[in-house]
């Protein structure tokens, strides 16, 4: 798998799949989540309840993948990874076992190319340097081979963080 980093905003780079932030509530209420709430309308955040409705659930576990609509965004769907506990808690081994479930949501879905945040570091305790940690390894799954993963940040800084964290994770392995 291929790893770039951007810098901008995730809802404007262009993917065949977004995995997104999310609670174990489904909630559309801060960070990315936010952002797509404010884009599109309340009718993600509707399919997103809807589907706990249907497995009789008020809240997901951690590690949990639900897919959705993109609701007119430039993704063929959304990814919605809860990479936190209901307490926001995390770890890079729980980050690391989310993107997995999402990339292979992913491939099932006919993707190539996706793009994500850097999950549980807005309200989870997760440094953008555990993200890189977490995800590092992946690159070399044959499993993840012909993707490509856009991880899109929000500063130079934050980059440079990423940067970094992928590269001693990648000599270390």
């Amino acid at each position: 798998m291929k790893i770039n980093i951007e810098v901008g905003d995730v809802l404007a780079v262009a993917a065949d799949v977004l995995i997104s932030t999310a609670n174990p509530w489904l909630n559309l209420s801060g960070g990315v989540n936010g952002a797509i709430l404010s884009a599109v309308g309340p009718t993600i955040q509707a399919e997103l309840h809807e589907h706990l409705k249907s497995k009789g659930l008020s809240a997901v576990p951690a590690g949990t993948v639900v897919q959705s609509a993109a609701g007119g965004l430039p993704f063929n769907l959304i990814l919605h990874a809860v990479a936190i506990d209901p307490f926001y808690d995390s770890s890079i081994e729980l980050v690391r076992k989310t993107v997995v479930a999402a990339l292979d949501l992913a491939i099932k879905a006919g993707a190539k190319t996706i793009s994500t945040p850097t999950l549980a570091t807005g309200y989870g305790p997760m440094s953008i340097a555990d993200f890189g940690t977490a995800v590092a390894p992946l690159a070399g799954e044959p499993r993840f081979d012909g993707l490509t993963l856009t991880i899109v940040v929000r500063s130079d800084e934050h980059r440079s963080e990423l940067l970094e964290a992928i590269s001693v994770t990648r000599d270390q392995a």
